[in-house]
Protein backbone atom coordinates (compact mmCIF):
# COMPACT_ATOMS: atom_id res chain seq x y z
CA UNK A 1 0.00 0.00 0.00
CA UNK A 2 1.29 3.25 -1.24
CA UNK A 3 0.19 6.50 0.67
CA UNK A 4 2.11 9.58 -1.87
CA UNK A 5 1.82 12.12 1.16
CA UNK A 6 -1.00 14.29 2.66
CA UNK A 7 -1.50 11.81 5.20
CA UNK A 8 -3.01 14.12 7.40
CA UNK A 9 -4.50 17.73 6.86
CA UNK A 10 -2.42 19.45 8.96
CA UNK A 11 1.34 19.72 10.23
CA UNK A 12 0.43 18.92 13.49
CA UNK A 13 -2.00 16.22 13.41
CA UNK A 14 -4.65 15.82 16.39
CA UNK A 15 -4.47 12.46 19.08
CA UNK A 16 -7.04 11.18 16.97
CA UNK A 17 -5.92 11.93 13.63
CA UNK A 18 -3.05 10.11 14.36
CA UNK A 19 -4.90 7.13 15.37
CA UNK A 20 -6.85 6.63 12.90
CA UNK A 21 -3.57 6.23 10.48
CA UNK A 22 -1.83 4.11 12.89
CA UNK A 23 -5.05 1.61 13.40
CA UNK A 24 -5.37 1.65 9.52
CA UNK A 25 -1.45 1.00 9.55
CA UNK A 26 -1.93 -2.05 11.70
CA UNK A 27 -4.67 -3.50 9.99
CA UNK A 28 -2.69 -3.49 7.13
CA UNK A 29 0.14 -4.96 8.99
CA UNK A 30 -2.44 -8.17 10.03
CA UNK A 31 -3.55 -8.73 6.61
CA UNK A 32 -0.04 -8.94 5.74
CA UNK A 33 0.03 -6.14 3.85
CA UNK A 34 3.44 -3.35 3.77
CA UNK A 35 3.28 0.00 3.61
CA UNK A 36 4.84 2.89 2.40
CA UNK A 37 4.05 6.76 3.40
CA UNK A 38 5.70 10.03 2.55
CA UNK A 39 5.02 13.24 3.88
CA UNK A 40 2.87 16.02 1.26
CA UNK A 41 2.98 19.66 1.49
CA UNK A 42 0.22 19.62 4.39
CA UNK A 43 2.39 16.79 6.39
CA UNK A 44 5.42 17.41 8.63
CA UNK A 45 8.85 15.13 7.14
CA UNK A 46 10.10 15.62 11.23
CA UNK A 47 6.87 13.74 12.55
CA UNK A 48 7.67 11.23 9.87
CA UNK A 49 11.42 10.93 11.05
CA UNK A 50 9.97 10.19 14.51
CA UNK A 51 7.58 7.41 13.60
CA UNK A 52 9.87 5.55 11.28
CA UNK A 53 11.53 2.82 13.62
CA UNK A 54 8.06 2.06 15.39
CA UNK A 55 6.35 1.73 11.83
CA UNK A 56 9.12 -0.18 10.52
CA UNK A 57 8.29 -2.76 13.53
CA UNK A 58 5.12 -3.24 11.57
CA UNK A 59 6.58 -3.23 8.32
CA UNK A 60 5.38 0.37 7.45
CA UNK A 61 8.15 2.60 5.62
CA UNK A 62 7.95 6.38 6.43
CA UNK A 63 10.22 8.04 4.54
CA UNK A 64 10.74 11.99 5.22
CA UNK A 65 12.85 13.12 2.77
CA UNK A 66 14.42 12.41 -0.78
CA UNK A 67 17.86 10.41 -0.49
CA UNK A 68 20.29 9.67 -3.13
CA UNK A 69 20.27 6.03 -4.30
CA UNK A 70 23.26 4.94 -3.15
CA UNK A 71 22.19 6.34 0.19
CA UNK A 72 18.83 4.58 1.24
CA UNK A 73 16.97 6.64 -1.67
CA UNK A 74 15.85 2.99 -3.19
CA UNK A 75 13.13 0.20 -1.43
CA UNK A 76 13.34 -2.74 -2.54
CA UNK A 77 9.91 -4.51 -1.40
CA UNK A 78 9.52 -8.17 -1.41
CA UNK A 79 5.96 -9.54 -2.61
CA UNK A 80 3.54 -11.36 -0.56
CA UNK A 81 5.00 -14.75 -1.23
CA UNK A 82 8.66 -13.78 -1.80
CA UNK A 83 8.35 -14.56 -5.73
CA UNK A 84 9.23 -11.12 -7.26
CA UNK A 85 9.81 -7.80 -5.46
CA UNK A 86 10.06 -4.08 -6.83
CA UNK A 87 12.24 -0.71 -6.59
CA UNK A 88 10.13 1.97 -4.81
CA UNK A 89 12.23 5.63 -5.45
CA UNK A 90 10.49 7.52 -2.55
CA UNK A 91 9.98 11.91 -4.06
CA UNK A 92 8.16 13.49 -0.80
CA UNK A 93 7.13 16.99 -1.46
CA UNK A 94 9.97 19.42 -2.06
CA UNK A 95 9.24 22.84 -1.52
CA UNK A 96 10.63 25.56 -3.75
CA UNK A 97 12.67 26.91 -0.53
CA UNK A 98 14.22 23.79 0.24
CA UNK A 99 15.01 22.58 -3.23
CA UNK A 100 18.31 23.48 -2.20
CA UNK A 101 18.90 21.44 0.40
CA UNK A 102 17.64 18.24 -1.69
CA UNK A 103 19.65 19.06 -4.59
CA UNK A 104 22.71 18.65 -2.43
CA UNK A 105 22.65 15.55 -1.56
CA UNK A 106 22.86 14.73 -5.19
CA UNK A 107 26.20 15.40 -7.74
CA UNK A 108 23.58 18.66 -9.19
CA UNK A 109 25.05 20.93 -11.80
CA UNK A 110 23.86 24.73 -12.15
CA UNK A 111 20.89 24.01 -14.24
CA UNK A 112 19.44 22.34 -11.48
CA UNK A 113 18.97 25.32 -9.86
CA UNK A 114 17.78 27.68 -13.23
CA UNK A 115 14.33 26.63 -11.85
CA UNK A 116 12.07 24.73 -9.05
CA UNK A 117 10.73 22.70 -12.35
CA UNK A 118 14.02 22.21 -13.91
CA UNK A 119 15.54 21.13 -10.80
CA UNK A 120 12.59 18.79 -10.12
CA UNK A 121 13.10 17.32 -13.33
CA UNK A 122 16.95 16.67 -13.02
CA UNK A 123 16.02 15.20 -9.48
CA UNK A 124 13.67 12.67 -10.57
CA UNK A 125 16.16 11.54 -13.64
CA UNK A 126 19.27 11.50 -11.17
CA UNK A 127 16.80 8.97 -9.16
CA UNK A 128 15.64 7.10 -11.77
CA UNK A 129 19.38 6.06 -12.43
CA UNK A 130 19.79 4.54 -9.68
CA UNK A 131 17.20 1.66 -10.31
CA UNK A 132 18.33 -1.83 -11.54
CA UNK A 133 18.19 -2.17 -15.47
CA UNK A 134 15.17 -4.00 -16.15
CA UNK A 135 13.87 -4.29 -12.71
CA UNK A 136 9.89 -3.53 -11.89
CA UNK A 137 10.45 -0.18 -10.55
CA UNK A 138 8.20 2.60 -8.79
CA UNK A 139 8.30 6.14 -8.47
CA UNK A 140 6.17 7.28 -5.23
CA UNK A 141 6.34 11.12 -5.63
CA UNK A 142 4.01 14.02 -3.97
CA UNK A 143 4.42 16.91 -6.53
CA UNK A 144 2.40 18.59 -9.29
CA UNK A 145 2.30 17.63 -13.14
CA UNK A 146 1.95 20.10 -15.80
CA UNK A 147 -1.83 19.83 -17.31
CA UNK A 148 -3.34 18.21 -14.08
CA UNK A 149 -7.12 19.24 -12.99
CA UNK A 150 -7.66 20.39 -10.06
CA UNK A 151 -11.21 21.27 -8.58
CA UNK A 152 -12.00 25.18 -8.36
CA UNK A 153 -13.05 25.60 -4.95
CA UNK A 154 -11.29 22.23 -3.62
CA UNK A 155 -8.93 21.48 -1.11
CA UNK A 156 -5.47 21.89 -3.07
CA UNK A 157 -3.42 24.88 -1.60
CA UNK A 158 -2.76 27.49 -4.35
CA UNK A 159 0.63 28.04 -3.54
CA UNK A 160 1.98 24.58 -4.31
CA UNK A 161 -0.03 24.01 -8.19
CA UNK A 162 0.88 26.96 -9.95
CA UNK A 163 3.06 27.14 -12.92
CA UNK A 164 6.38 27.47 -10.72
CA UNK A 165 5.32 24.01 -9.27
CA UNK A 166 4.61 22.39 -12.49
CA UNK A 167 6.41 19.81 -13.51
CA UNK A 168 6.49 19.00 -17.48
CA UNK A 169 4.76 15.45 -17.66
CA UNK A 170 8.00 14.75 -20.53
CA UNK A 171 10.41 14.97 -17.60
CA UNK A 172 9.05 11.83 -16.04
CA UNK A 173 11.66 9.09 -16.16
CA UNK A 174 10.78 6.98 -19.17
CA UNK A 175 12.41 3.62 -17.88
CA UNK A 176 10.31 3.31 -14.73
CA UNK A 177 7.23 1.21 -14.89
CA UNK A 178 5.04 3.40 -12.68
CA UNK A 179 4.87 6.79 -11.47
CA UNK A 180 2.52 6.92 -8.51
CA UNK A 181 1.37 10.32 -7.68
CA UNK A 182 -0.12 12.29 -4.39
CA UNK A 183 -1.01 16.20 -4.28
CA UNK A 184 -4.39 16.40 -6.60
CA UNK A 185 -7.14 15.46 -5.00
CA UNK A 186 -9.14 14.53 -8.19
CA UNK A 187 -8.50 10.99 -9.41
CA UNK A 188 -6.82 11.12 -13.04
CA UNK A 189 -3.60 9.41 -15.25
CA UNK A 190 -0.80 12.44 -16.09
CA UNK A 191 -1.48 12.82 -19.52
CA UNK A 192 1.79 12.99 -21.58
CA UNK A 193 3.39 11.15 -19.36
CA UNK A 194 6.39 8.51 -21.32
CA UNK A 195 5.04 5.38 -18.44
CA UNK A 196 1.80 5.06 -16.49
CA UNK A 197 1.81 7.36 -14.68
CA UNK A 198 -1.63 8.65 -11.83
CA UNK A 199 -3.03 10.64 -9.38
CA UNK A 200 -4.49 8.65 -7.01
CA UNK A 201 -6.80 11.12 -5.39
CA UNK A 202 -7.48 11.97 -1.87
CA UNK A 203 -9.59 9.23 -0.03
CA UNK A 204 -12.35 11.45 0.80
CA UNK A 205 -14.31 14.52 -0.60
CA UNK A 206 -12.32 17.36 1.40
CA UNK A 207 -14.33 19.98 1.75
CA UNK A 208 -17.32 21.38 -0.78
CA UNK A 209 -15.50 22.14 -3.89
CA UNK A 210 -15.23 18.50 -4.14
CA UNK A 211 -18.81 17.79 -3.98
CA UNK A 212 -19.87 14.90 -6.24
CA UNK A 213 -16.38 13.84 -7.07
CA UNK A 214 -16.03 9.94 -6.68
CA UNK A 215 -13.32 8.77 -4.99
CA UNK A 216 -10.78 5.57 -5.86
CA UNK A 217 -7.66 3.68 -5.17
CA UNK A 218 -5.25 2.25 -7.41
CA UNK A 219 -4.37 -0.88 -7.98
CA UNK A 220 -1.17 -1.54 -10.06
CA UNK A 221 0.44 -4.47 -11.27
CA UNK A 222 4.05 -4.15 -12.44
CA UNK A 223 6.09 -6.93 -13.74
CA UNK A 224 9.82 -6.41 -15.21
CA UNK A 225 9.65 -5.06 -18.61
CA UNK A 226 5.97 -4.76 -18.85
CA UNK A 227 4.16 -1.64 -18.54
CA UNK A 228 2.22 -1.66 -15.30
CA UNK A 229 -1.36 -2.51 -15.54
CA UNK A 230 -3.90 0.42 -13.63
CA UNK A 231 -7.26 -0.43 -11.64
CA UNK A 232 -9.28 2.11 -10.51
CA UNK A 233 -11.33 1.22 -8.21
CA UNK A 234 -14.32 3.23 -6.24
CA UNK A 235 -14.52 3.94 -2.93
CA UNK A 236 -17.76 3.33 -2.04
CA UNK A 237 -17.33 3.52 1.76
CA UNK A 238 -17.42 7.47 3.56
CA UNK A 239 -20.15 10.46 3.93
CA UNK A 240 -19.84 12.28 0.80
CA UNK A 241 -20.65 15.81 0.56
CA UNK A 242 -24.16 17.38 -1.12
CA UNK A 243 -25.21 20.82 -1.96
CA UNK A 244 -28.54 21.70 -1.09
CA UNK A 245 -30.62 24.76 -3.26
CA UNK A 246 -33.99 26.02 -2.76
CA UNK A 247 -36.66 27.50 -0.28
CA UNK A 248 -36.71 25.80 3.25
CA UNK A 249 -39.61 23.26 2.16
CA UNK A 250 -37.79 22.33 -1.25
CA UNK A 251 -34.13 21.95 0.45
CA UNK A 252 -35.90 19.62 3.59
CA UNK A 253 -37.49 17.40 0.78
CA UNK A 254 -34.28 17.26 -0.31
CA UNK A 255 -32.18 16.61 2.73
CA UNK A 256 -34.56 13.18 2.99
CA UNK A 257 -32.96 11.55 -0.15
CA UNK A 258 -29.20 12.99 0.57
CA UNK A 259 -28.48 9.78 2.74
CA UNK A 260 -25.73 10.79 5.59
CA UNK A 261 -24.26 13.01 3.52
CA UNK A 262 -22.81 16.08 5.17
CA UNK A 263 -24.80 19.14 3.81
CA UNK A 264 -24.12 22.48 3.04
CA UNK A 265 -27.64 24.51 2.38
CA UNK A 266 -28.21 27.24 0.23
CA UNK A 267 -31.82 28.95 1.63
CA UNK A 268 -33.99 31.05 -1.12
CA UNK A 269 -35.22 33.90 1.18
CA UNK A 270 -37.04 37.22 0.53
CA UNK A 271 -34.20 38.67 3.28
CA UNK A 272 -32.48 37.84 6.26
CA UNK A 273 -34.61 35.39 8.70
CA UNK A 274 -33.47 35.34 12.41
CA UNK A 275 -33.25 31.63 13.45
CA UNK A 276 -33.77 29.92 10.31
CA UNK A 277 -30.10 27.77 10.56
CA UNK A 278 -31.69 26.83 13.75
CA UNK A 279 -34.62 25.89 12.07
CA UNK A 280 -32.72 23.57 9.37
CA UNK A 281 -30.39 22.02 11.34
CA UNK A 282 -33.64 20.85 13.38
CA UNK A 283 -34.71 19.28 10.15
CA UNK A 284 -31.29 18.50 8.58
CA UNK A 285 -29.04 17.40 11.38
CA UNK A 286 -26.36 16.70 8.94
CA UNK A 287 -26.06 20.56 7.97
CA UNK A 288 -22.57 21.62 8.47
CA UNK A 289 -22.70 24.99 6.01
CA UNK A 290 -26.07 26.87 6.03
CA UNK A 291 -26.34 30.45 3.59
CA UNK A 292 -29.60 32.17 2.88
CA UNK A 293 -29.94 33.73 -0.50
CA UNK A 294 -32.16 36.44 -1.28
CA UNK A 295 -31.50 40.05 -3.50
CA UNK A 296 -29.06 42.10 -1.16
CA UNK A 297 -29.41 45.99 -1.75
CA UNK A 298 -26.60 48.57 -1.64
CA UNK A 299 -26.45 50.14 1.43
CA UNK A 300 -24.05 54.00 1.89
CA UNK A 301 -22.05 53.28 4.95
CA UNK A 302 -22.03 55.91 7.57
CA UNK A 303 -19.77 58.79 6.51
CA UNK A 304 -18.69 59.28 10.04
CA UNK A 305 -16.82 56.87 11.80
CA UNK A 306 -18.54 53.76 12.96
CA UNK A 307 -17.31 54.32 16.34
CA UNK A 308 -18.85 57.72 17.08
CA UNK A 309 -22.39 56.10 16.66
CA UNK A 310 -24.65 55.47 19.44
CA UNK A 311 -24.69 51.39 20.13
CA UNK A 312 -28.02 50.62 18.05
CA UNK A 313 -26.69 52.84 15.33
CA UNK A 314 -23.26 50.63 15.22
CA UNK A 315 -25.16 47.57 15.04
CA UNK A 316 -27.77 48.62 12.36
CA UNK A 317 -24.30 49.62 10.19
CA UNK A 318 -22.72 46.23 10.83
CA UNK A 319 -25.81 44.28 9.94
CA UNK A 320 -26.43 46.29 6.53
CA UNK A 321 -22.68 46.07 6.24
CA UNK A 322 -22.59 42.19 6.30
CA UNK A 323 -26.34 41.44 5.26
CA UNK A 324 -27.57 44.07 2.89
CA UNK A 325 -30.25 44.47 4.37
CA UNK A 326 -32.17 46.37 7.25
CA UNK A 327 -32.38 44.07 10.24
CA UNK A 328 -35.41 42.79 10.78
CA UNK A 329 -37.64 44.98 13.20
CA UNK A 330 -37.41 41.54 15.88
CA UNK A 331 -33.92 41.62 15.55
CA UNK A 332 -33.75 44.91 16.43
CA UNK A 333 -35.93 44.55 20.02
CA UNK A 334 -33.53 41.76 20.68
CA UNK A 335 -30.37 43.94 20.56
CA UNK A 336 -32.50 46.98 22.82
CA UNK A 337 -33.10 44.21 25.39
CA UNK A 338 -29.53 42.91 25.84
CA UNK A 339 -28.01 46.46 25.74
CA UNK A 340 -30.49 47.88 28.23
CA UNK A 341 -29.42 44.87 30.39
CA UNK A 342 -25.69 45.74 29.92
CA UNK A 343 -26.49 49.08 31.37
CA UNK A 344 -28.68 47.95 33.98
CA UNK A 345 -25.51 45.44 35.25
CA UNK A 346 -22.84 48.67 34.53
CA UNK A 347 -25.13 50.81 36.48
CA UNK A 348 -25.88 48.23 39.40
CA UNK A 349 -22.86 45.51 39.22
CA UNK A 350 -23.55 44.03 42.82
CA UNK A 351 -27.30 43.65 41.32
CA UNK A 352 -25.71 41.60 38.25
CA UNK A 353 -23.78 39.26 39.86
Amino acid sequence: MLVAGDVWEHRVPSPEALGLVFDALLRLHGAGIRSVLIPGNHDAPQLFRSYAGILRSIESEAVPQVLPPDRGGILKLPSSDGSSEVELACVPFVPERRFGDAAALFDASESWYQSYVEGMGNLLAAIADGFTPGAASVILGHFFTDGALVTPGGGERELTIGIAYAVPPSRLPGTVSYVALGHVHLPQAVKGSPVPARYAGSLLQLDFGEAGQRKSVSIVDVEPGVPAKVTEVPIASGRPLKDLRGTFDEVVAQGADAGDAHLRVFVRTEGPVPGLADRIREELPNALDIHMVYDRDEFQLPETPVSSLRPRDQFIAYFRDVHRADPPEEILAAFDEVHEAEQEAELHPSEAT
